[in-house]
């Protein structure tokens, strides 16, 4: 076999062009790809640079309504506690809103300043006018009118001495 015409110059100059072409294609076909891809891949990038944009500004919204909103709470809060106190307020004004109711029914079931003294803790000038009053209210006492001027208490206080 005659392996002369693989040897010569034209030959190899034109097997060496022909893979040079081939190679050059090749070469051009991948820089075509990687530059569709590195396109491919600014336009991701720049997508995603504005989703994040998007998402930094959501987040600036979140913090300032969650920070609205624990203002509102602190000022809830201090609603609650004021409420709160107000409430145990007027428990203890009710509780001795009962005390008095409680005393006001001791009287009418009979028992003397003493008793209330020791059942409803009053002290001894408040017993004596609870029952003071509920006698009144009960007409076991007369109630005395009420007089205006100086000289008409005057000339009751003498026909009370005179009855005497």
């Amino acid at each position: 076999m005659d392996t002369s015409w693989m040897t010569s110059a034209p030959v190899v100059a034109g097997a060496l062009a022909l893979v040079l072409l081939i190679l050059g294609l090749v070469l051009l076909r991948l820089k075509r790809g990687q530059t569709r891809s590195s396109e491919h891949l600014r336009q991701q990038n720049r997508h995603l640079d504005k989703e994040l944009q998007k998402t930094n500004k959501q987040l600036l919204e979140v913090r300032s309504v969650v920070v609205g909103l624990g203002q509102r709470v602190s000022e809830q809060q201090d609603i609650i506690q004021h409420l709160n106190e107000r409430i145990t307020e007027l428990e203890q004004a009710d509780n001795d809103g009962r005390l008095y109711s409680r005393a006001s029914k001791m009287v009418q079931l009979g028992a003397d300043v003493n008793e209330l003294i020791e059942e409803c803790e009053l002290p001894k000038a408040e017993a004596e006018l609870m029952m003071s009053l509920q006698n009144k209210i009960a007409g076991k006492e007369k109630i005395p009118p009420l007089e205006s001027s100086p000289e008409r208490q005057k000339l009751a206080a003498r026909k009370r001495s005179g009855r005497r």
